[in-house]
């Protein structure tokens, strides 16, 4: 702990309050003394010395057990009270002494609009009776998302008078240790903000003893990262007293020559700090270009194992290999017409390098570049859509789907002020495909106005012989036309006569959330240090990248991805995606480890589930953020599964919904996921009955998720929730298609059904034959074959398919 004056720390409080990432934490003795409406405001002695008095005369106690409750701890001396004292005496009290509290112009000046919210171990109205910072909130009571960024807030921790002088039940007052207990299991979403903060923000303790604060705001972690905490005080600490503030983590003690000092300097840095404005999406328009050598050692990181082009400081790399992709030149012809546009492919298609390629031509546009391991604030995005005659590239996690849909929705807009928006959208994500079908039939768009550009996860032959001679320049091999990029970025790491050094890094795998780590940096890609803590992996995700690094890195947030809601200060990055799901594949590849891999993903829905709700099945009004968990797309890529390497792949996949089975079964997206799995087995099960048996499975799991669906969209009329019931009787009518053909169209009325919802699904203009052609659970195009074959001979359905079918064979054949 360092012992300093503020003018020696004077800049480093600027430069935290100018990135608003110093907190305050606002002890008793900033309103004791203070006038209040009948009375002076306490402090925490004098409050405890008041207590002992009344209870020493209400129980007659001796002179020995009036001595012993001066030694005992504030919170114990307060239960006695409470229980001991008449209600209205203590509420009398509370009135008098903590109402109506009047601040002197310095403390009033010290609460200015520079802190992004404060907490208080105070339950007088002192600060949100003199200051912007009204709007209080408990540590007892569960919180709204957004509640930061929306108002200026004052949490309250021991409580709040106005409360516990309102109602009979009052909930607030938190002093003793049982009520202390009670407000944390109440309130998780509090909770982990206040963990949060103690362990990744600055936090400055301003009128604080420690001496017996019950909070969290001094605990730490095991593996910390350089955050400060700074104890005000007017005396220089005695030696005990510095193992003290060690002991809560103080890392600087500031001393000042008086109290109102105090205020007065962080006054006045606090008005030096709103002087510069800061604003990093100026700063991210503008990176450096480094094109590397034609060696092998500076090159191998990129090729094999996927690390991203851009550096935490924007800089760009370009290795030697890279060349120009055939759709880059379409999007460049579209950019003088098409303000929007998107990249669809697949995992290790090479959109990413596209973006890239976009960055880096474009000279007299300021380019904004963000990545899977960026992400946008509400506000920042408001920002960024004020910008003109600029170019906006991001890949789709980067954006919220609210944030690609105003896109959509504003392209009018976009062409008026010059500003073209390319976003590169994984081939599975139908979120994407749902927003434009929407827009579409409400009339915003046209087809053909967005559009939605494919690229391969193979090289065209031109592209091919464009890259060989590059990738023997640099002693990496040749890649085979016919292969994918992953096959031939596999066979070539599989022949290289030199071990790649990356493979020696290895994560740690020793306990399930160490394990839970490395599938959230996986399925996220980004995991942000409040998001760290709400998942409680946060000393996990320091484990992982101590071990892994440059892989797996920690990088400072910019100002666009934090908010007062969110004030994340720190990211986790993976910087090698293709390397992280190997080594998890590796990990999974032993039946063994099975087990702790479904325990991880349990270890974390849990603690979503634990802030967010659990799903409502008839509302389906709670927002949740494991959507990617569950995800058949996003699982099946971190535990690979195809023809040659997966059934060990699919069983473990099916162990994980299985596991999931108890959290999730009220959730229809869940269970349509789940049925996608079973469809999947079925392709790879060699026996009849047990192909039928995973697609019963699967038909049960979709029939499921249909009627809630329906039932909700019945209730609601909304219309994206008639989308996600469109998408699920696609899934129903593709497995009663797979059925028939595993039947070899035996049953009539299997047929007849399966034709029946076939119509129907693709009646909906949410559901295309365009996208089931290329649909990959849509394996032997049943999807044709059955309209083919019933339509070739009508006696293998009843006569009233007889006009579903000709309209089916008329769309597929358009």
């Amino acid at each position: 702990m360092k012992v300093v004056n503020f003018t020696q720390i004077k800049d480093e409080l600027i430069n935290n309050m100018r990135r608003k990432m110093l907190i305050p934490v606002i002890g008793s003795g900033f309103t004791r003394g203070c006038d209040a409406y009948k009375g002076k405001v306490p402090s925490g002695k004098d409050y405890s010395e008041y207590m002992i008095s009344k209870i020493a005369a209400q129980l007659s106690l001796a002179q020995a057990e009036i001595d012993s409750l001066k030694r005992d701890s504030f919170s114990n001396v307060s239960d006695i009270y409470h229980r001991a004292i008449p209600i209205s005496s203590q509420k009398e009290y509370l009135k008098f002494n903590f109402t109506k509290v009047k601040l002197e112009d310095v403390k009033r000046k010290f609460l200015g609009p520079f802190w992004p919210y404060i907490y208080t171990l105070n339950i007088d109205d002192g600060i949100e009776f003199n200051s912007c910072y009204r709007h209080i909130v408990y540590s007892n009571r569960p919180i709204e998302k957004g509640i930061f960024d929306n108002f200026s807030c004052v949490i309250k921790l021991h409580g709040d008078v106005a409360e516990m002088l309102t109602y009979e039940d009052a909930k607030s007052e938190v002093f003793t240790q049982k009520q202390y207990v009670n407000s944390l299991k109440s309130n998780e979403s509090l909770l982990k903000k206040l963990h949060h903060d103690s362990i990744y923000q600055n936090l400055i303790f301003i009128g604080c003893s420690l001496d017996d604060e019950i909070d969290l705001l001094a605990c730490s972690s095991e593996n910390e990262i350089g955050k400060a905490k700074y104890f005000c005080t007017i005396k220089e600490p005695s030696p005990l007293e510095q193992f003290k503030y060690e002991k809560y983590g103080i890392t600087h003690c500031i001393v000042f020559n008086s109290y109102n000092e105090i205020y007065e300097c962080l006054y006045e840095a606090g008005q030096e700090a709103e002087k510069i404005s800061v604003n990093d999406l100026d700063e991210y328009k503008h990176f450096s270009i480094i094109q590397l050598a034609d060696d092998y050692e500076s090159n191998k990181p990129f090729l094999f194992f996927g690390k991203s082009l851009i550096s935490k400081d924007h800089a760009i790399s370009i290795p030697y290999f890279f060349i120009s992709r055939k759709v880059t030149a379409s999007i460049f012809d579209n950019l003088s017409t098409r303000p929007l546009q998107f990249i669809v492919g697949s995992g290790c298609s090479g959109k990413s390098y596209v973006l890239v390629d976009i960055a880096c031509r474009i000279k007299n546009r300021d380019v904004f570049f963000f990545e899977t391991k960026d992400r946008l604030t509400d506000q920042a995005f408001q920002d960024l859509t004020c910008k003109k005659n600029c170019v906006i590239l991001a890949d789709d996690t980067s954006l919220s789907d609210d944030q690609i849909e105003y896109f959509v929705s504003h392209i009018s807009f976009l062409k008026e002020n010059d500003v073209n928006v390319v976003i590169a959208v994984d081939k599975h994500n139908r979120a994407v495909n749902g927003i434009l079908k929407l827009h579409e039939v409400q009339g915003d768009i046209k087809s053909g106005d967005i559009p939605q550009i494919p690229i391969g996860n193979k090289l065209n032959n031109q592209e091919w012989r464009q890259i060989s001679p590059l990738l023997t320049a640099v002693s990496a091999g040749v890649f085979k036309e016919t292969d994918t990029i992953v096959d031939n970025i596999i066979n070539l790491s599989k022949e290289l006569s030199e071990k790649n050094k990356y493979y020696n890094i290895v994560p740690r795998f020793d306990s399930v959330p160490e394990i839970a780590a490395l599938i959230a940096l996986a399925t996220e890609r980004k995991i942000y240090s409040a998001r760290a803590t709400q998942l409680e992996l946060y000393d996990e995700l320091a484990i992982q990248c101590k071990a892994t690094v440059p892989l797996i890195d920690q990088e400072s947030t910019w100002t666009f991805e934090t908010s007062f809601d969110d004030n994340s200060s720190i990211k986790y990055v993976v910087n090698a995606e293709f390397w992280l799901c190997y080594q998890l594949g590796i990990f999974a590849r032993e039946e063994k480890n099975h087990k702790a891999i479904v325990e991880a993903y349990k270890y974390i829905i849990t603690r979503i589930l634990s802030l967010e709700g659990t799903p409502n099945l008839l509302r389906g009004d709670k927002s949740n953020s494991y959507g990617a968990y569950i995800l058949f797309d996003s699982i099946n890529k971190i535990f690979y599964s195809n023809k040659t390497g997966g059934e060990h792949g699919l069983g473990l996949i099916r162990e994980i919904y299985e596991g999931l089975n108890k959290l999730l079964s009220a959730d229809p997206n869940y269970m349509h996921q789940r049925a996608k799995c079973y469809i999947k087995s079925a392709y790879f099960e060699k026996e009849q009955a047990k192909k039928l048996e995973y697609l019963d499975k699967a038909f049960r799991d979709a029939n499921v998720a249909f009627q809630v669906f329906d039932s909700r969209y019945n209730e609601y009329h909304n219309e994206k929730i008639y989308i996600s019931a469109s998408h699920v009787l696609y899934t129903k009518a593709l497995i009663l298609s797979h059925k028939c053909y595993v039947n070899s169209y035996a049953s009539v009325e299997d047929n007849t059904i399966a034709i029946h919802t076939l119509h129907n699904a693709l009646s909906s203009p949410y559901n295309t034959y365009a996208f089931a052609k290329k649909d990959s659970f849509n394996y032997l195009n049943v999807v044709s074959k059955i309209i083919c074959e019933t339509i070739a001979r009508k006696t293998l359905v009843s006569s009233d398919a007889y006009r579903d079918l000709e309209d089916l064979f008329q769309i597929i054949s358009e």
